[in-house]
């Protein structure tokens, strides 16, 4: 599942404390990751945490990637692309989560477990890269694939963050599409056209894994208002340059295990402001990480609870009456 990880940003220690004080809704590290526990989706954080980005954004001067920032990018991904053959090849453990028996208990307990990679400073820009997974129990992965494909519901299944997914062509397990993500702060709304070159490959009968590439990323200016526009080339934001995500699904202990890894290239942020926005830009992809695995098992549930009264009736003779 392809995501934009990295429009907008919460301000990280006030997002703990109002996590903290919720009944409903926790978080604890330990052991370099986090673990999500059972409850809601948390909501945006204050109104002056998202302002303090929108000046952020206002004040900066827009740019493009350089090209020592985009070969940074390059040996990034061809690194993230290596370790991903290898796991789907049995060279190493298929699923981030088998590295400890903490994580795949918690898993089992219906919780989300999430960790980042320290962001990678480049060139005049960041690398986030964010790893997260769920357990989806009484599915099949049959189940859980006929959901992850269905590209035309993303609008559904993801809502609000993507607007619009087209499948623009498909050929096979290659699929080429159109998506519009959306994220708003204060008065703006941060808005990105990807087009998503999409790989699924099935390792077996309970064992897949899905690349996505952005092959090009569009910012838009306006979105929603009469007045919408792509951003030029040369005065983009910068929230979004690049992105990459690798999603693993095994089938076993009685469900699928969903693992979804994003990675995308954002601008950097100058000295001056890194006090300010830093935290700011390293919180929302966790939570929009969080957002999607839960919106995942939502859909994916909702799918096998809907496919299993309609393979019993195509299990099921109809009676007829003869005279």
């Amino acid at each position: 599942m392809m995501r934009v990880s990295s429009l907008f940003a919460t301000v990280k220690e006030e997002e703990r404390a109002m996590m903290a004080n919720s009944s409903k809704f926790n978080s604890k590290h330990t052991a370099g990751y986090i673990h999500i526990c059972k409850g809601p989706r948390t909501k945006s954080a204050s109104a002056l945490a998202l302002l303090f980005l929108v000046l952020f954004v206002k004040l900066l001067e827009a740019a493009e990637p350089k090209q020592e920032t985009l070969r940074a990018w390059d040996e990034y991904i061809r690194i993230v692309n290596l370790n991903a053959a290898k796991s789907a090849a049995g060279d190493s453990q298929f699923l981030w989560t088998d590295e400890s028996q903490d994580m795949a208990r918690r898993l089992q307990q219906n919780e989300v477990v999430i960790t980042d990679h320290d962001p990678n400073e480049v060139p005049q820009g960041i690398i986030h890269d964010w790893v997260g997974a769920v357990f989806v129990p009484n599915v099949t992965l049959d189940q859980a694939l006929s959901v992850i494909e269905n590209y035309d519901r993303y609008n559904e299944f993801y809502q609000p963050l993507v607007r619009k997914c087209t499948i623009l062509a498909r050929d096979g397990d290659r699929v080429k599409l159109n998506v519009v993500a959306t994220q708003k702060a204060f008065s703006v709304t941060a808005a990105v056209k990807t087009d998503e070159q999409v790989q699924i490959v099935r390792l077996g009968p309970r064992k897949a894994y899905i690349t996505s590439s952005a092959i090009r990323v569009q910012e838009i200016a306006d979105y929603g208002r009469p007045t919408e526009h792509p951003f030029p080339e040369s005065r983009r934001p910068g929230y979004v340059w690049r992105e990459v995500t690798v999603q693993r699904l095994e089938e076993r202990d009685g469900g699928v295990y969903v693992e979804l890894e994003t990675v995308v290239l954002s601008r950097g942020i100058p000295q001056g402001f890194r006090w300010l926005i830093k935290p700011l830009v390293d919180e929302l992809p966790r939570k929009l990480m969080l957002d999607t695995l839960n919106d995942t098992r939502t859909a994916v549930m909702q799918g096998a609870q809907l496919s299993r009264p309609q393979r019993a009736a195509l299990n099921t003779e109809p009676v007829t009456n003869r005279h």
